[in-house]
C-alpha cells in the first residue's frame, strides 16, 4: 500500500499541471467528512481510497506551479520524500543524543552564515509562519521583560509592551500578541 501511495503522489506531482489550480468543493465531498464517530476501524485501503477521492481533488492548490494564493511554498517531490523520511524517523529534537539533531544544527548554521547572523546566533526548525510569528513575539517580550517574566508573567508589565507591524500583516500577528498575554490593542 506505501509503494502505491508514493506512486500516486509522484504523478499527482508529475501532472500537476494538467489540473485546475484549485477547486471548489462540492457539498456532497464536503458531507463525506461530517459522519459520526466510527466504532471499527477502518482498512487502510479504504481510508487511502476515501484520501483519493475527497481530499487529494480539493486540495488547497499550492503544490500547482499557478498557484499565487498564499506566501507559503509549493512543495516539491523532493520535499515530500524528505517528509517521509523525517516522517519515518518520527524523531523529537527536542532533546537527548541522535543524529537528526546534528542535522537540524548544520542546517541552522549554514543558514547563519547564509543571512549574516553572528556566530553563536541559534535557530530552530517550526511548523510555519505562524507559529514564528508568535515565537518572535514571545522571544521579544523576554527579551524586553526579562527572563523572570517567563515565571512571574506579565499583568504588571503590559502597558509598556508596544508591537508595531504593517497595515498588511497576517491575522496571525495579531492572534500571537493575544496569546502571549499582550493582547491584540498592544498591537500598532
Amino acid at each position: 500500500m506505501g509503494h502505491r501511495m508514493l506512486d500516486d503522489m509522484f504523478d499527482y506531482v508529475e501532472h500537476i499541471r494538467e489540473r485546475p489550480v484549485w477547486r471548489p468543493i462540492p457539498s456532497d465531498a464536503r458531507a463525506h467528512f461530517r459522519v459520526a464517530l466510527p466504532h471499527q476501524p477502518t482498512a487502510l485501503e479504504e481510508a487511502y481510497e476515501e484520501f483519493s477521492q475527497f481530499v487529494i481533488p480539493y486540495a488547497a492548490g499550492n503544490v500547482h506551479p499557478g498557484f499565487m494564493g498564499w506566501v507559503h511554498g509549493g512543495g516539491t517531490a523532493v520535499g515530500m520524500l524528505a517528509e517521509m523520511l523525517a516522517a519515518g524517523l518520527n524523531a523529537n529534537l527536542g532533546g537527548r543524543d541522535h543524529m537528526p539533531i546534528e542535522v537540524e544544527r548544520q542546517i541552522v548554521s549554514w543558514a547563519r552564515e547564509m543571512f549574516g547572523f553572528p556566530e553563536g546566533a541559534s535557530g530552530l526548525f517550526i511548523t510555519g509562519t505562524s507559529t514564528a510569528n508568535l515565537l518572535a513575539i514571545l522571544i521579544a517580550r523576554t527579551a524586553v521583560l526579562g527572563r523572570a517574566t517567563r515565571q512571574s508573567g506579565i499583568a504588571a508589565q503590559s502597558g509598556k509592551l508596544r508591537a508595531y507591524t504593517s497595515t498588511s500583516a497576517h491575522i496571525c500577528v495579531s492572534q500571537a500578541m493575544e496569546i502571549a498575554g499582550l493582547g491584540s490593542e498592544a498591537l500598532r
